[in-house]
């Protein structure tokens, strides 16, 4: 399984060397520092789910659920809300509920939220065109509606994105806090505290997302869950299934069997 692993690293770096080199076949060195830009990003990711329940669960990531055609239910131990789009701060206990036509459950990996809010709130209606820009694969789109929840618009420190992109690319390295800290160039401590505060998340915290939405993607492609989970730098099956209750509220079993789509989209930038 770690020559498979090894393998996929290998087609994920050769991908993106070729894309690169598209881009730069056109003589187009502003096309190319786009792409790089956009490579180099937080990423989105839309999960679109029949009728059902996520059970008591914390996001560790902030997100917006759009009901596709009754509104979303959410309730956490100090808050409600009853509304066709919500969003909902990270770290927040709550569980969901989406009636007939099921929902759209929406990521965006490091945005961060002004403190001041509520754990849960509606959001206005054009929020409902967001999932279409997952579809069409609109970065910008996207990168506009990150900033109407951002509670602050400051670059994102290159150092310490290049390693979000490790994280996403490759999550069964599962990085250690040395490594971090060798790669952003701080002291252990404060390479972590630095960590958090561009991404939102605790490094721990994030290696978890970036594995757990790997197993995902491979699960939803056709491969087994225990496979999936080592692949993703989870000891088994039973510790996927586990994490996946924490973070979604639902096993891979019930989570796959009720996922029509799943896509994951970078921002045009981090």
């Amino acid at each position: 399984m770690k020559k498979r692993a090894k393998t996929r690293r290998l087609l994920r770096t050769l991908q993106w060397h070729y894309f690169a080199w598209q881009a730069d076949s056109g003589n187009s060195l502003r096309e190319l520092e786009h792409l790089t830009a956009i490579r180099n990003a937080f990423r989105n990711h839309l999960f679109t789910f029949d009728e059902g329940e996520l059970q008591r669960h914390e996001n560790l990531m902030p997100c917006v659920i759009v009901g596709i055609r009754n509104p979303v239910v959410v309730v956490t131990d100090n808050d409600s809300s009853n509304a066709e789009v919500t969003w909902i701060r990270p770290g927040v206990p709550h569980r969901v509920s989406f009636g007939q036509g099921g929902a759209e459950i929406m990521y965006l990996d490091g945005v961060g939220f002004d403190t001041t809010l509520p754990e849960v709130g509606a959001l206005s209606q054009d929020w409902k065109a967001l999932p279409e820009f997952f579809e069409s694969r609109n970065h910008e789109a996207l990168l506009e509606f990150r900033r109407k929840l951002e509670g602050k618009d400051t670059p994102s420190d290159p150092a310490v994105m290049a390693v979000v992109q490790r994280l996403y690319d490759d999550p069964f390295l599962r990085l250690s806090q040395n490594e971090l800290a060798n790669e952003i160039g701080l002291e252990r401590t404060q390479a972590l505290r630095h960590f958090k505060a561009t991404t939102g998340q605790t490094f721990r915290k994030f290696k978890i997302w970036a594995g757990i939405l790997a197993a995902a993607h491979a699960g939803f492609n056709g491969e087994k869950f225990g496979i999936a989970g080592i692949e993703s730098g989870f000891s088994d099956g039973a510790h996927l299934a586990r994490t996946a209750g924490e973070v979604f509220g639902i096993t891979p079993t019930q989570g796959l069997s009720g996922l029509r789509r799943f896509i994951s989209v970078p921002g045009a930038r981090g």
